[in-house]
């Protein structure tokens, strides 16, 4: 089985579409850009995404807040507000098993894909990777 790495994040300024989808990761997972992920879906089906894009994001509102913390722009000192961080990354959807091209639902469980879950996704969906 695939290691589960993650879940579907969708909210209103952005959505899950039918071409793309974001997910939280654990901070310290490694994961890379062009990883291929694949996602429960609906009718027992696996979708399947190619990482564009990794990032980091914290609660603070501006880098202007980040500066201030840190005593305004002393790297050397410990910043005094522990700032909540989380990391998401951006997949680009490629192929769903069974043919399904809707949007990924939020919460859904990602899973970094194997070898052969590689393979298979490029064997039925060349075209996706050219």
């Amino acid at each position: 089985m695939s290691k589960l790495i993650g879940r579907v994040l969708a909210t209103e300024r952005n959505p899950t579409t039918m071409d793309m989808f974001y997910f939280l990761t654990n901070s310290d997972f490694k994961l890379h850009a062009f990883d291929i992920v694949k996602v429960e879906h609906v009718d027992k089906s696996f979708t399947f995404g190619v990482i564009e894009n990794i990032s980091h994001i914290t609660d603070a509102q501006s880098f202007l807040t980040n500066f201030i913390s840190s005593d305004f722009g002393d790297v050397d000192i410990e910043a005094s507000t522990l700032r909540v961080g989380m990391n998401y990354a951006e997949a680009k959807l490629s192929f769903n098993d069974k043919n399904l091209y809707i949007p990924v639902h939020n919460n859904a469980k990602v899973y970094l894909a194997s070898g052969d879950e590689i393979t298979f996704a490029l064997v039925f969906c060349p075209n996706q990777f050219e």
